[in-house]
């Protein structure tokens, strides 16, 4: 059992939970995610997690930045710290220096990001 931190962007809300395994990372993150991806890791090694395909949900809930970001992540989210061989263990951060750094955004903001990402449409490179 590992200590995580929640990031709620429904109720802009950070909190401390526990996962199990990686299957509970799924749940934790909500919204019908069933792919995850580690888009950021932090100095002192704790991972973000973050729903694959939050910009492809009907169901958009609002978004969040870190300090020094320029694209949001949509949805919500989970950090867990990660030992040398990868595996989940608990995190260091805690939820003082990410109230500190996160920026939460309303529905509206997410679904326009959403929308805007999803118009560029996907580039094909031939060679």
């Amino acid at each position: 059992m590992s200590k995580a931190i929640l990031i709620d962007v429904v109720n802009k809300n950070i909190s401390y939970t526990t996962i199990n395994d990686y299957k509970e990372i799924y749940n934790a993150i909500g919204h019908g995610c069933n792919t995850f991806d580690c888009p950021y890791q932090f100095d002192n090694g704790d991972t973000l997690y973050v729903d694959d395909e939050g910009l492809l949900h009907d169901d958009v809930h609002g978004c969040f930045m870190l300090q020094g970001w320029n694209i949001p992540c949509v949805g919500n989210a989970i950090i867990l710290g990660t030992n040398d061989e990868g595996e989940s263990i608990d995190c260091k951060c805690t939820i003082e220096e990410i109230q500190n750094q996160i920026k939460f955004f309303s529905k509206d903001v997410a679904l326009a990001w959403r929308d805007a990402a999803l118009s560029n449409g996907a580039q094909i490179i031939q060679f």
